[in-house]
């Protein structure tokens, strides 16, 4: 019972609050394609690749890589900045952003976006 009445306390505090200051949560726009993955985990792969590893786009799937591009945001990174490896049926993507920044820090998501053969 006490829970409950705190909790019920603290949303009461919330709720003006966030009224007054106009803080709506708006998730950002993801890319359009058939297939969708947010690429979460990176780590370095010296001296200026990322790399993370895929698990939506498997091998047998996407046999050509050319129908996977990788997204900051809602922009396509260049082909020559991508780099697929084939790993226990899913890809290891490696990428190079588009400014060389840290892809963990700069605030941009990163997208593996494919389409499936016509």
């Amino acid at each position: 019972m006490k829970v409950s009445a705190i909790c019920l306390g603290i949303y009461a505090i919330y709720l003006p609050v966030a009224m007054v200051v106009h803080r709506d949560y708006v998730q950002r726009p993801r890319p359009i394609g058939d297939a969708v993955e947010k690429l979460l985990k990176f780590h370095l792969d010296p001296p200026d690749r990322w790399v993370s590893r895929t698990y939506t786009f498997r091998t047998a799937n996407f046999p050509d890589t050319s129908r996977i591009s990788v997204y900051e945001d809602s922009t396509p990174l260049p082909r020559q900045n991508l780099w697929f490896t084939p790993d226990v049926g899913v890809y290891v993507i490696r990428i190079k952003t588009s400014d060389g920044s840290d892809p963990r820090t700069n605030g941009r998501q990163h997208w593996a976006v494919g389409a499936f053969a016509d």
